[in-house]
């Protein structure tokens, strides 16, 4: 699934891609992540017609809806030709990798026209570290913090980014717990296919990182944050949950960085 960097399209000017959740529920989420690419020099533009990524109609296996979706994202981007930055390991994965699955059996042509695309998409850590150059997000922010990587996150620099970064901000202790590569169970509409599956997988990492009492728990992908909290909470479970933008936001402004 890993597209290696040197492969992929870069660039300081960019196109932000909210995606549904944070469109819905994680607004704060989309908006630190476009505050902190402008601080770290990236010139940032934002499509109004942009809708969804197309995971939901692929997972689902009906592929002629997601390529319906993705030609509507490629067509929404395609007004330029610059790296489009998603705060989603999962959405990200989605049209780096998936895309070219879901269009496999096109021809030629729009096989090379979805590589083409493909090729400019990067998720929000990956892009800071492996684009802007970005060595330290600084700022304070004290708190043992758990971190989860989400599934679609392996594989690819999310991971290795996102925790160089966590690691340079003065305060923050990073809690290690067992399983913390394992899925949470989200898996998008496997949650709905397979509620009771999905719902065993949550509570195992729900209570994996509890275990361990931290004070946050953080990732890049907010789909993973918001069944693990769904979980806690229905089990009266403090689970304090941002994504990492937040976390990076926050720690700067309390540093006095923004």
């Amino acid at each position: 699934m890993f597209v290696p960097p040197e492969n992929r399209i870069k660039g300081k000017k960019v196109n932000f891609m909210a995606t549904c959740l944070c469109d819905a529920i994680f607004d704060k989420a989309a908006i630190n992540s476009v505050e902190l690419l402008k601080k770290f020099g990236a010139e940032v533009e934002f499509l109004s017609n942009q809708t969804c990524c197309g995971q939901p109609a692929f997972n689902s296996g009906d592929f002629a809806s997601a390529r319906a979706v993705i030609e509507h994202t490629m067509k929404v981007f395609g007004a330029n030709d610059y790296p489009i930055v998603i705060p989603s390991g999962s959405c990200a994965a989605m049209l780096f990798h998936s895309s070219k699955i879901a269009f496999r059996d096109a021809d030629e042509a729009k096989r090379k026209e979805v590589d083409k695309f493909a090729d400019r998409i990067w998720e929000f850590c990956d892009y800071l570290v492996n684009v802007l150059g970005v060595e330290k997000i600084g700022g304070k922010f004290k708190a043992k913090v758990a971190v989860h990587n989400s599934c679609h996150s392996k594989g690819s620099g999310t991971p290795e980014a996102m925790k160089k970064l966590l690691t340079t901000i003065e305060g923050l202790e990073l809690v290690d717990f067992d399983g913390s590569d394992d899925c949470c169970g989200f898996g998008g509409t496997f949650s709905v296919v397979m509620p009771e599956l999905s719902a065993e997988m949550g509570e195992a990492k729900v209570k994996a990182i509890t275990a361990k009492n931290p004070d946050l728990i953080t990732a890049a992908d907010t789909s993973c944050l918001m069944h693990q909290k769904g979980i806690a909470d229905k089990h009266g479970i403090k689970y304090p949950a941002k994504h990492v933008a937040q976390l990076f936001y926050e720690a700067m402004k309390n540093g006095g960085l923004i």
